[in-house]
C-alpha cells in the first residue's frame, strides 16, 4: 500500500488522540521489551499514546553504515513508513536510531538525494518527503517538563550516576543540542523525580556498546572504566537513555567485572526510573516488584 494522503481533517484527528509514532529499533523489540512498557507507560500518564512503526528495518547504525554508503536507504524506508502512518513525527528511545534517522532526514531534504530513495522505494509503493521530526525520548520529555513536574508523586532518594547517550546529542547541529559534549536534559530530568545526580567523570562518555561489535576487550575494558568511577563516587544506580548502553553496562556486567564484587550495581532505564517517581507500579515499568527496594 502506497503513502496515505491525509486531509488536514485527519491530521487533526491524529493530534486530538495526541498519538505520535514510535519506532523503537531492533534491540528493543529483540532484547529490551520493558524499555518499551516503560516508555509507553511514562508517555501514557502524560496524555500521550504511542503507535509503533509498522514492518519496520534497522535504522542503519552501526553495522549498514559501517560497510555501505547506502545506508540512508533503510532510514529512508522507516520514515516513509511514518509518513504512511500519517505522521510527521516519530520518537525513539535509542541513542543510534535516533541519529541516523535524523541524518537521514536531514539528507532527504535534498531534492537528488529525496528523488533516488523514492526511485528505490517505489517498488514498494512508499515514497518519503524529507519532512519527517526525529525525537529521542530524553527531547519529548524535556519538551513535556511542566506535564512532568505535575505527575511527580514519589520522589526519589537514589544517588544516580548516569550515561548521556552520545549520539542523541552529538553531533550538535545535527541532533540540536547547544552543548554536545557536556549535555544537560538527561540530569535535570533526574533531578525532577528528587533523585541526586553523582558526578563521576565519564557521564559523557563512550559507554563501550558499540566497540564490542569490533573488540569485546576493548568495549569491556570501557565499560570497567565507567564502573569503577562510579564505584568510586558511591553512587547506587546506573541511568541509562539508550540500550546500547544498558547492554553494556547491565546486560554484560558480569563479563566486566568477574569476581570483584564491589563493581556490580544495579542499572535501571530513564523511562523506569521517571516512572517511580510518577508512582507507576513497578510491574509496568518492566520491574519485578520488590527488586530494587
Amino acid at each position: 500500500m502506497g503513502i496515505r494522503r491525509f486531509s488536514s481533517k485527519n491530521k487533526a484527528q491524529l493530534e486530538d488522540r495526541r498519538e505520535i509514532a514510535f519506532y523503537p529499533g531492533c534491540l528493543v523489540l529483540q532484547r529490551m521489551p520493558e524499555y518499551e512498557a516503560a516508555t509507553r507507560a511514562v508517555l501514557r500518564r502524560l496524555g500521550i499514546g504511542l503507535r509503533i512503526v509498522q514492518e519496520p528495518v534497522c535504522c542503519g547504525s552501526p553495522v549498514i553504515e559501517s560497510f555501505s554508503a547506502d545506508w540512508l536507504y533503510p532510514a529512508a524506508y522507516n520514515l516513509a513508513r511514518v509518513g504512511e502512518m500519517g505522521f510527521d513525527t516519530v520518537l525513539t528511545v535509542c541513542g543510534g536510531c535516533a541519529n541516523t534517522l535524523t541524518r537521514a532526514a536531514r539528507a532527504l531534504r535534498d531534492p537528488s538525494v529525496r528523488a533516488e530513495a523514492n526511485r528505490r522505494l517505489e517498488p514498494l509503493a512508499l515514497s518519503v518527503t524529507g519532512d519527517v521530526a526525529v525525537k529521542h525520548l530524553i527531547r519529548l520529555l524535556i519538551e513535556r517538563e511542566d506535564d512532568l513536574r505535575a505527575q511527580i508523586v514519589a520522589p526519589l532518594s537514589f544517588r544516580v550516576a548516569l550515561t548521556n547517550p552520545c549520539q542523541a546529542f552529538r553531533p550538535g547541529n545535527v541532533m540540536q543540542c547547544e552543548t554536545p559534549m557536556a549535555p544537560h536534559d538527561m540530569r535535570h530530568l533526574v533531578e525532577l523525580t528528587g533523585a541526586e545526580v553523582v558526578a563521576y567523570g565519564g557521564e559523557d562518555e563512550c559507554c563501550g556498546a558499540t566497540l564490542y561489535l569490533a573488540d569485546r576487550d576493548l568495549a569491556l575494558a570501557a565499560g570497567r572504566r565507567k564502573l569503577e568511577a562510579v564505584a568510586s563516587e558511591g553512587a547506587n544506580l546506573l541511568l541509562h537513555g539508550c540500550g546500547n548502553c544498558q547492554l553494556l553496562l547491565r546486560r554484560f556486567q558480569r563479563l566486566i567485572v568477574r569476581d570483584d564484587a564491589n563493581l556490580r550495581i544495579q542499572a535501571l532505564l530513564l523511562p523506569q526510573v521517571v516512572g517511580l517517581a510518577m508512582g507507576i507500579p513497578e510491574v509496568e515499568l518492566g520491574l519485578r516488584e520488590g527488586v530494587l527496594w
